[in-house]
């Protein structure tokens, strides 16, 4: 049995929550067009860079790579309540969290790259990881690590084939490579918009926790 009230009061809580709907919908679409801007100005950025750099090397000579074989976790029942993420290098990227305190990788900021897929993702937290097929990249000496990754995304690199390419292919493609002050500058741009991005998003989460509460309170 539903107990239902008038349907003046039925209509006044629908009017309220359609509100908080719309501005739901308003708010990822912000979040998309955030997204889209970026990627624009970043694909601007590097079309620019490419066409005035007068220095080129290849990747292996910006980055280097660890295997991740210290920091495989050795088990999968993972909770939320535990303190360490396990890390992939694709859509998801947290595949839960570990209770496990040893073999974390907490050497600062690095990007995991799916040997398989070639997914990339800029980490700054400590974690494990679950699959033997990442490659833990930091920057050599005279590089900036977030421009590297940036440079990476804009390559929009895909895989056709299922087999390991860092070493074989991307190691050894010919990039630009400007200034550390530069890529510096570069990286700043970025980063500004991955920090609306991710005040986007904690602004998205607050209006959906809101909802949920109101819903909750409703409906008791």
């Amino acid at each position: 049995e539903l107990h239902l009230p008038t349907t003046i009061e039925q209509n006044k809580i629908t009017s309220f929550l359609s509100l908080l709907d719309e501005r739901i919908a308003t708010q990822i679409k912000i979040i998309e067009d955030l997204k889209k801007l970026k990627s624009a100005i970043r694909a601007r950025v590097f079309k620019r860079l490419e066409s005035n750099c007068e220095c080129w090397t290849e990747i292996g000579n910006m980055l280097q790579y660890e295997q991740p074989s210290k920091y495989l976790v050795a088990s999968t029942e993972y909770s939320d309540s535990y303190a360490t993420p396990v890390l992939t290098a694709n859509k998801a990227f947290i595949l839960g969290y570990t209770d496990e305190e040893f073999g974390i990788y907490s050497k600062g900021e690095c990007v995991i790259f799916d040997d398989f897929t070639m997914d990339v993702k800029f980490v700054n937290f400590p974690f494990k990881v679950k699959s033997s097929a990442i490659k833990i990249l930091t920057s050599n000496s005279g590089n900036d690590l977030y421009f590297v990754y940036e440079y990476l995304q804009n390559l929009g690199l895909v895989s056709e084939e299922h087999k390991r390419h860092y070493i074989s292919e991307i190691e050894p493609m010919i990039v630009a490579c400007p200034t550390f002050e530069e890529q510096q500058n570069i990286s700043k741009l970025l980063r500004s918009f991955d920090n609306k991005i991710e005040c986007a998003n904690r602004e998205l989460t607050l209006y959906n926790k809101k909802k949920q509460y109101l819903l909750s309170q409703m409906f008791i």
